[in-house]
């Protein structure tokens, strides 16, 4: 039987592809009004090519997100071949709030506030300090800690996910066991994989109807919904299955 119900947070609680693109844009619009001459294409393939070398780090293990973050503007200006200067700072606080002044909950997250019989908790990768874009300062800010009772962030226990230790960790403060625990997410990569290799009731949230074909075993969801009101289907199937 289930008893606690975890999600993950970007793509899955709150809409966070929009205000990364929103944040972005208007950063770099902050980055030529210092009169700084690159020509747009080259900085957004900069960008990219950052970004990409920085996570592999990141998924190697040898850095950790808030690394990520600290360093994305520092290492774009190398890549950009530009002299470093105290600009990096102010493009990546000005980044780092407007991304999260941009944050919007999904409407259907008031799905939580109905499953006041089940633990709910949030299990998400990221920084977990107290910059103003780490996971547990967007939580807050979004007024998520007032509707779930446990926040396992990769960035405090130093596990990421699809990695199954962070989901145990989850149940362990949870005090439930796998078998007891069902997970909500939008990647297959992340969510599903690492739900389905600890043992947890999977459930992907296909907010864009992108019809995702899983094409391993362990990348199968056990249910899949377009919205969070499919988990109260899910809870309410795994009742009358245990009944």
């Amino acid at each position: 039987m289930i008893k606690a119900v975890f999600f993950d947070l970007d793509g899955t609680l709150c809409d966070s592809d929009t205000a990364w693109r929103t944040a972005v844009k208007d950063t770099f619009q902050l980055f030529r009004k210092h009169e700084i001459t690159v020509p747009e294409e080259t900085l957004i393939k900069g960008w990219e090519t950052v970004h990409q070398k920085l996570f592999l780090q990141l998924d190697a293990g040898r850095c950790s997100m808030a690394e990520v973050r600290d360093l994305r503007f520092q290492c774009l200006f190398d890549e950009l071949n530009l002299p470093q200067s105290q600009i990096t700072e102010e493009l990546n606080e000005f980044l780092s709030k407007r991304y999260v002044t941009s944050l919007c909950l999904y409407e259907d997250v008031t799905v939580l506030e109905k499953l006041h019989d089940y633990h709910v908790g949030i299990i998400t990768n990221g920084a977990h300090d107290e910059h103003t874009d780490s996971q547990l300062s967007k939580v807050r800010h979004l007024g998520l800690l007032d509707h779930i009772q446990s926040l396992t962030i990769s960035g405090e226990i130093g596990i990421r996910k699809p990695n199954f230790e962070i989901f145990k960790v989850a149940c362990e403060w949870a005090g439930v066991l796998f078998e007891e625990a069902m997970f909500v997410g939008d990647s297959i990569q992340n969510d599903i994989i690492g739900a389905n290799r600890a043992g947890m009731t999977s459930v992907l949230i296909d907010r864009k109807s992108e019809k995702l074909i899983p094409e391993a075993a362990d990348e199968q969801p056990d249910y899949s919904i377009s919205d969070l009101y499919g988990v109260l289907h899910v809870v309410k199937q795994n009742r009358h299955n245990m009944a």
